[in-house]
């Protein structure tokens, strides 16, 4: 299975921006197979939650599009929560075998602390990208407040996803834009809207590769 790590701070917007991509990714998975091989009564997609504060995805609403959901609120998966988080997704591998998983984590969490952990104890998995959300209406509010978390979060992420830029004015959003790719200048970068439909193409690239 593949795995598509979601980080980024409480309120940016990452629950909005999973709904799209988890979209996104059933339609590519039923435009490419066959109707036989989407009845077999397993989700090709399983989203698991631990975000404690934001608007919930309703796995009621999502299973008709294939999709499952599981909750992880107890605590944050990257500190008391991470063993929990491997025996989940060993148990989702074993059971339902899903071709994506998605992990919405907790605002406060590092990223990087669960890549490891997953790249150590997961099973089955073919591939784990991690796609941090960043606040572009208050990056300077976040980046002064908790530089250290904001930045640890942005500095190993595969993909950065600026969101909220229809909220500034351009000059602005490049502004911000410069800093983020100052931290980490290796990354894909993306500067959307997820309140508005985000080109599919962004999609394909920044998730799928294609």
């Amino acid at each position: 299975m593949n795995i598509l790590l979601f980080g980024g701070f409480l309120g940016s917007g990452k629950t909005s921006i999973i709904l799209q991509v988890a979209r996104h990714l059933v339609k590519t998975i039923e435009e490419g197979s066959s109707t036989r091989q989407l009845e077999i009564g397993k989700p090709s997609l399983v989203i698991i939650e631990n975000e404690v504060g934001e608007t919930g995805i309703d796995d009621k609403i999502l299973k008709a599009e294939g999709l499952s959901v599981r909750d992880l609120f107890a605590g944050c998966i990257c500190c008391t929560l991470n063993a929990e988080l491997t025996i989940c997704l060993n148990e989702i591998q074993e059971e339902l075998s899903p071709k994506w998983v998605i992990i919405e984590t907790t605002g406060m969490a590092f990223p990087e602390k669960i890549v490891e952990t997953i790249s150590k104890y997961g099973k089955g998995i073919d591939s784990l990208k991690t796609i941090v959300v960043a606040d572009a209406e208050r990056w300077d509010e976040l980046s002064t407040v908790m530089p250290g978390l904001i930045e640890g979060q942005i500095s190993k992420a595969d993909v950065i996803l600026l969101n909220k830029i229809d909220c500034l004015e351009l000059e602005q959003v490049s502004d911000v834009e410069e800093r983020v790719r100052r931290i980490n200048p290796s990354a894909l970068f993306y500067a959307i809207s997820a309140h508005h439909e985000v080109d599919p193409q962004i999609w394909r690239e920044a998730v799928t590769g294609t």
